[in-house]
């Protein structure tokens, strides 16, 4: 089965009154928006707006109450399950990595796709994650939280995906770790791979996308550039938006 191809539309994942809800919890609610196959799109909002639920729903781990997702102009549930998940990869906020070596895990994916990988061609998608070749045969048991997100990230680049997906990936890491998953992302996404990224942070935010969308109370709330965002509302009156939920959420 083949999708098509979007040369010609810029229109990467198309969402129409989307809704999930698990029993009368309704945590994402008619949503209709387009993220388009350019930059790197940020999804933002308070805890608890549905960010980490809209972005399964885009691989299918999920799939909607309501509604219809389109990839490259075609529904998603017209497509197995196995396709979108080679298509779209997901890094997902905690590593979950397999007992044995990094070249294991990495080999993981590409074992099932028929995708053939000589120990320099993995020792090259190390590098892009900026792990050097020593890493290769390393267990991983024992490696940071850093290094595991990288080992992460790299088992979803040897899939060879179109588009990446990720949950908060530098949330729990320091300073320096984050500093190199943001400068292999914005490398990754100047290499055509489309990347859709779920952060906490505004400054990463502001650093990283290209556009945003802003969920809330699990509705959308704007879907903007993040120049724009940046511009219409001033920092106070941002961060007004989360601190307001937290508030709620402690009461």
């Amino acid at each position: 089965m083949t999708t098509p191809n979007i040369e010609k539309n810029n229109e990467l994942f198309k969402l129409v009154n989307i809704a999930f809800q698990v029993g009368e919890n309704k945590i994402l609610n008619d949503i209709t928006a387009d993220i388009n196959s350019s930059g790197i799109t940020g999804i933002i909002g308070p805890s608890g707006a549905g960010k980490s639920t809209f972005l399964r729903l885009l691989n299918k781990l999920i799939s909607p109450s309501e509604g219809k997702i389109f990839y490259k102009t075609q529904d998603t549930k017209d497509i197995p399950p196995q396709i979108i998940r080679k298509e779209i990869g997901l890094v997902q906020q905690r590593p979950f990595l397999f007992n044995g070596t990094i070249k294991e895990n990495i080999l993981y994916g590409p074992k099932i796709w028929a995708i053939e990988y000589s120990d320099n061609d993995l020792i090259q998608l190390l590098q892009k994650v900026a792990l050097g070749k020593e890493f290769l045969n390393r267990q991983v048991e024992g490696l940071s939280g850093g290094e595991q997100q990288r080992v992460s990230l790299a088992r979803s680049l040897a899939n060879r995906p179109y588009v990446l997906l990720l949950d908060e990936p530098t949330s729990s890491l320091d300073i320096n770790s984050e500093e190199i998953i943001e400068t292999t992302l914005k490398q990754l996404n100047q290499e055509g791979i489309k990347i859709i990224i779920v952060t906490h942070s505004l400054e990463q935010t502001e650093r990283l996308t290209e556009s945003i969308l802003f969920l809330r109370e699990g509705k959308l709330i704007e879907k903007i550039s993040t120049d724009n965002f940046f511009s219409k509302y001033d920092i106070n009156e941002i961060h007004s938006f989360f601190k307001e939920k937290i508030t709620e959420e402690k009461k």
